[in-house]
């Protein structure tokens, strides 16, 4: 049976979607910019979603995910589906390996970047996870700023 905290960390790893702009101020510093984003700018995107469910701000981290057309994250999840997946998490940590390369296609930059994830829940076990994260960027839009896209880890041993 899994727990909350790999149903939480797998369920944000089930990720396709389309993007629409946020208003949160928790994102304003991830997004709205108006040069090409760089691999740099993802990988401090990674880092700032997991220093925000850390700090219990899943709003922000939320906002990182592509929208759908009806709002939930690019995943399929609504805010509050998100955010109740952290209800047993004490502490997520991120280990972020060297990212591939920005590749174009249809109007969009992605790039993955390569995560392992240490999780520890509120009853003090620990799990760990690997996988990849790919970022998406919009070349058309105003807003050039990347967003998960799609995530694929697996919980390991």
């Amino acid at each position: 049976m899994r727990s909350k905290l790999s149903v939480a960390i797998l369920s944000l790893a089930l990720a396709i979607g389309t993007l629409v702009a946020s208003s949160s101020p928790l994102v304003s510093m991830a997004q709205a910019q108006s040069i090409p984003s760089t691999a740099k700018d993802a990988v401090q995107l990674i880092r700032n979603y997991y220093r925000w469910i850390n700090q219990k701000k899943y709003q922000g981290a939320f906002n990182i995910w592509e929208k759908r057309e009806d709002g939930a994250a690019a995943n399929g999840q609504s805010f509050e589906k998100f955010a109740g997946g952290f209800s047993d998490t004490a502490s997520v940590s991120v280990e972020i390996g060297t990212p591939g390369e920005i590749e174009g296609a249809a109007g969009s930059n992605y790039i993955e970047i390569p995560v392992v994830i240490s999780a520890a829940s509120t009853d003090g076990s620990q799990q760990k996870f690997a996988g990849t994260y790919t970022m998406r960027a919009s070349n058309m839009a105003d807003d050039k700023s990347w967003y998960i896209h799609s995530a694929k880890v697996k919980k390991v041993k």
